[in-house]
């Protein structure tokens, strides 16, 4: 699959080698809410990995090189080890290494992306501060629950309308203005101001 869309020219030759290395079909979609990448062990001759279509040229390598990870685990170990247990960790650092260089990030992913790969979890979405920097650069501009005040009015993609209440250890209490229900929001919840 040509990935040039998706990809910096400084990645793609390494991105491709690993393609028909590791024996995986890479599969572009559309937006998955639920996650940014999926691994799927071959059926029959390849390893599918799909991934989602409206992520920058950043998050695109740092998911697919995760995703590709998983591939090599899967070879290795089969179902024996823990989906993003050690061995995973391990060769996911090996495999992020080489791009863990100006030449293919910008300064502040760099830096910011070095740390999670200290102990990568298994989303990078899970990492705050990586996936703020992350958000910088989609094309999409996005207001997180995080940038608003507490008392600014928002809504959600499904219309409901809500009130930022206060910020808790991590999350938000945010209080729907309808019901009067309180629900907790994560700090990369993406809301429009009223």
């Amino acid at each position: 699959m040509d990935l040039s869309s998706f990809l910096t020219s400084e990645t793609i030759k390494k991105i491709n080698s690993w393609e028909e290395k590791f024996n995986v079909k890479i599969i572009v979609c559309s937006p998955s809410k639920s996650r940014l990448g999926v691994f799927i062990p071959k059926r029959h001759d390849n390893h599918v990995i799909r991934i989602n279509n409206n992520l920058n040229k950043y998050a695109f390598l740092i998911t697919l090189i995760h995703e590709i990870a998983h591939a090599v685990i899967w070879e290795k170990y089969g179902r024996r080890v823990n989906p993003h247990g050690e061995e995973w960790k391990d060769q996911y650092k090996k495999m992020m290494l080489p791009f863990l260089n100006p030449e293919f990030l910008p300064e502040d992913v760099l830096k910011s992306l070095s740390n999670h790969m200290i102990n990568p979890r298994a989303s990078s979405v899970r990492d705050l501060e990586l996936s703020m920097i992350l958000k910088k650069y989609d094309k999409h501009k996005s207001t997180f629950i995080s940038e608003i005040h507490n008392g600014d009015e928002f809504s959600i993609d499904n219309g409901k309308r809500f009130v930022r209440i206060e910020k808790l250890r991590k999350n938000y209490q945010c209080k729907e203005i309808s019901t009067g229900k309180l629900y907790r929001f994560s700090p990369l919840a993406e809301v429009n101001l009223i």
